[in-house]
């Protein structure tokens, strides 16, 4: 790999190449191999901290190299104090105070989008999908291979990333985005192979460019996972003689979990029973508020893909202006497999934790017109809890037979304009009076987002996005609706709202728009934004607020 001359994309970028290699790469950490030796390293890395636009003190040699199968990274850092490298243990994702280094690629070459690969002294691994050119998802997470050896002269890193966990269109020669980030701790010394000084925007739209692979491609690859799970609980019964809680419970589930690239650039994940066993336990909270507490999605299945579904309202902005702090969420994939919403009224009670997830398919991914697309469908199953009076057992639902589905589309018009579309939509098969009472039996919400940067340089940007949402159910749902804490329509101090209890519906809208200076010595935002008294997302989405603006 070797640095040419500057790019003519405009910001005066370095062009990398990588070599093909001609003999098998082991992954161990050391650069033993010929190949490496023969392929030319680059040098050229600048500072961005603490002192922007100087040569890195320490130097970093990164060479690339290629095969039908995968990219190879090799990475030599130079450190003349090695005894001073933190090497500090994280979990993975976890940004640690750690040296580090990372390798930025945009394999679809469309200066939006991208993906991180960085390892730590100690070989840690973290992994991001980068969207909208400055966001980072950490959630993404591919299957790639790294090792790091440290001696008396600094540490050496090397990586094999699949072509299958990569996502590109198909052609005889290929370009991408690539940059580079070395992160020397005790220095607090980031520097950079292509540079975005500290008064510019940009992540995706300013990598250099990798050029010199041929004759790759990503495959439609194919990834089945079955499981079969067993656990045995011993929790001791919080009443003397509860017939549900003997002081042990024993539970058992089996499924499959499927992914499969339908072309170069989309692909198809589904789930049948999923299994979220391994997922990391939700923090302890008190809340002590009218509203439900917020939880970030962890769930595998989920978090895939989920930046295509996310920043509805704000794409082009490179920060979230914090005056939008109750803008609802259209999407909150929590609200599948939820806790059962019916709570029976007996001495003896056994309610499931968890709605079952009947299956779920998503479909991710870019079309060769340029569209961004996602899809989810889930449907959740009928729960029942086991209820006794201390006499007789019977079973009450408290779960209906749901269905979930959430569309999204983006269409990037050019370098300076984009415009996208979202909705969402809930069934149920409501068949107990009580959850007709409890909860809606539709519920759908569509908008219209987009933005446009005012000037050529992209300094300045307009974004806004505007959502309207229809409910409908029995008087009681909807009047429950009315009442409750987000929107209080029995307040007296609210002429503009009036309380109907004969209402077998709800509608309202969302909206918002603001103006961003992304770069520059000063930035800077300002926004208008509303929430109608009658909209409500929350059967899909989430929000604690309504009847408000500013």
């Amino acid at each position: 790999m070797a640095a040419a001359a500057p790019d003519a994309g405009g910001h005066g970028q370095p062009l990398v190449q990588a070599a093909r290699a001609r003999s098998p790469i082991s992954v161990d950490g050391r650069l033993d191999e010929e190949a490496w030796g023969d392929t030319a390293p680059q040098r050229d890395f600048l500072q961005r901290d603490p002192d922007e636009g100087a040569p890195a003190t320490e130097r970093t040699e990164l060479r690339l190299l290629y095969d039908q199968d995968a990219l190879y990274v090799g990475v030599r850092l130079h450190d003349r104090e090695a005894d001073r490298i933190v090497r500090q243990l994280s979990r993975r994702d976890v940004v640690a105070e750690a040296d580090s280094f990372s390798l930025f690629l945009d394999p679809h070459h469309d200066h939006l989008t991208g993906v991180e690969f960085q390892v730590s002294a100690a070989g840690v691994q973290r992994d991001s999908a980068i969207y909208d050119d400055n966001f980072e998802d950490d959630t993404w997470d591919a299957v790639w291979e790294s090792a790091v050896t440290v001696d008396g002269g600094g540490w050496t890193l090397e990586m094999r990333i699949p072509f299958s966990q990569l996502r590109f269109p198909a052609a005889p020669r290929h370009t991408w985005g690539i940059n580079a980030r070395r992160v020397i701790q005790r220095k607090n010394e980031a520097s950079w192979l292509a540079l975005v000084p500290k008064n510019e925007n940009g992540l995706a739209s300013r990598m250099a460019h990798l050029a010199g692979m041929e004759s790759i491609a990503p495959g439609r690859h194919l990834e089945l996972l079955p499981y079969a799970s067993a656990r045995e609980e011993y929790v001791a019964p919080a009443r003397a003689g509860d017939p549900f809680n003997d002081g042990s419970r024993a539970f058992g589930s089996a499924g499959l979990d499927l992914k499969y690239g339908l072309a170069t650039n989309m692909s198809l994940v589904a789930a049948f029973n999923p299994d979220f066993g391994q997922v990391e336990v939700d923090p302890a909270v008190v809340n002590l508020t009218a509203n439900e507490t917020f939880f970030e999605e962890k769930r595998p299945f989920f978090i895939e893909g989920a930046q295509v579904f996310s920043h509805f309202g704000h794409s082009g902005a490179s920060e979230y202006p914090y005056f939008f702090y109750f803008e609802p969420l259209i999407f909150y994939a929590r609200r599948i497999g939820r806790t059962p919403q019916g709570l029976p009224a007996a001495l003896y009670l056994d309610v499931p934790e968890a709605t079952t997830i009947l299956g779920a398919t998503k479909l991710t991914g870019r079309t060769r017109g340029g569209w961004t697309v996602g899809a989810l469908e889930a449907v959740t199953g009928t729960e029942f809890a086991r209820v006794s009076d201390g006499r007789s057992r019977g079973r009450i639902e408290v779960e209906p037979l749901t269905n979930y589905f959430v569309a999204r589309t983006r269409r990037e018009l050019g370098r300076r304009a984009a415009i996208g579309f979202l909705a969402t939509a809930v069934d149920r098969r409501l068949r107990t009076p009580e959850l007709e009472s409890l909860l809606v039996e539709q519920a759908y919400v569509g908008g219209i987002d987009g933005h446009v940067f005012i000037d050529s340089r992209r300094d300045w940007v307009v974004s806004g996005g505007i959502a309207g949402s229809t409910v409908s159910g029995s008087r009681a749902a909807v009047l429950r609706l009315q009442r409750s804490a987000l929107r209080y329509y029995q307040r007296p101090d609210a002429p503009h709202v009036h309380l109907d209890p004969t209402a077998t519906s709800l509608s309202g809208w969302n909206g918002s728009l603001s103006v961003n200076k992304n770069s520059g010595n000063v930035t800077a935002n300002a926004g208008v934004w509303g929430i109608n008294p009658g909209f409500e997302p929350n059967d899909l989405g989430f929000a604690t607020q309504a009847d408000r603006g500013g």
